[in-house]
């Protein structure tokens, strides 16, 4: 990285520390923007020269370069670059050291919406969940402890699609236990409500009144404000390998903690929730986002078919007239 765009990096940097961001949004900021020099190196312009035409190139430039690894980066990732691409160019346009931000008026890649893969069917989370909650198999006591903290974030996942960089966020007063509800910081700063099922609420109260202060140590004495005594990358390392093992135990391929706000959604949808329930329980701002649990599998179009086509209806009364 040569001098200058070191020295816009840095500027860039101890700007956006300012903005509030959340640790995990500002890693990724910063990395964007990072992605962005190493373009304009690989062009041999300064940040600052790039116009419409280099923008628009930018996303051939990832699509042609790829991971580190050497896989592809998926469509998602390619929005995100050039998310953070806008907001680089944006520092510069504030700063008056170019006249316009020309990462607005390109074409972007388009990013198909589709329902996340391997979800499990309800009797197959609560096959999960119940095997998280026999946390005392665990032969040593500190995995009996990691499994037990996450059986109870399983729950409240559960029962509310938080993500695990909002249970990291939580407070101990932001889950009102006789009320059954939590409130969530969301992305971008936004405020919501979850609503708790009973038994994720009775995991609650007993995790707040009787085993929280058990699992504090010195090593997390520090946030001890947090409900779970973790930062989010901390928790969400944890959380996931405790829950792709438990996961794997019970026979399914893998599993994150992200997923279970997708099986909210799909699993609400499937019991027959309206759709517009399950945004705002999810927090989604537009409804286009929830729409994606509308997609169904083949096994549920071939239930549907053996149950409402009519030959099959036909075919059973003759069966039944035989016999």
């Amino acid at each position: 990285m040569i001098k200058e765009h070191k020295n816009l990096y840095e500027e860039y940097k101890q700007e956006e520390a300012l903005r509030g961001h959340t640790e995990q949004g500002f890693e990724s900021t910063v990395r964007g923007a990072q992605k962005v020099i190493v373009y304009a190196e690989f062009l041999s312009c300064k940040v600052w020269e790039i116009g419409i035409r280099e923008a628009q190139g930018f996303q051939g430039w990832l699509i042609e370069t790829g991971r580190n690894d050497g896989k592809p980066y998926k469509e998602k990732t390619i929005i995100s670059y050039l998310n953070c691409a806008i907001n680089l160019f944006e520092f510069l346009l504030r700063h008056s050291r170019i006249p316009a931000n020309p990462f607005k008026e390109i074409r972007r890649i388009r990013v198909p919406k589709e329902l996340p893969k391997d979800l499990l069917k309800e009797d197959e989370m609560q096959h999960l969940l119940d095997t998280l909650a026999r946390y005392d198999e665990e032969d040593h006591l500190l995995r009996m402890i990691t499994r037990y903290r996450t059986h109870v974030i399983a729950e409240l996942q559960y029962s509310t699609g938080m993500r695990i960089s909002g249970v990291a966020r939580l407070k101990v007063d932001d889950v009102d236990c006789k009320q059954g509800i939590v409130h969530i910081k969301g992305k971008g700063k936004r405020e919501q409500t979850g609503f708790l099922n009973l038994y994720a609420c009775q995991i609650l109260k007993i995790y707040k009144e009787r085993m929280r202060s058990l699992l504090f140590s010195e090593s997390n004495d520090k946030n001890g404000e947090l409900l779970f005594g973790i930062t989010r990358q901390g928790l969400g390392e944890v959380v996931n390998a405790t829950l792709n093992k438990t996961a794997k135990k019970c026979g399914y391929k893998g599993f994150t903690s992200h997923k279970f706000r997708h099986c909210m959604g799909y699993h609400l949808l499937r019991a027959g929730c309206n759709i517009r329930y399950i945004q705002q329980l999810l927090g989604h701002k537009q409804l286009k986002t929830t729409e994606v649990y509308t997609k169904v599998d083949k096994e549920s179009l071939k239930a549907v078919l053996e149950r409402c086509h009519p030959r099959k209806i036909k075919r059973r009364t003759d069966e039944t007239i035989k016999t």
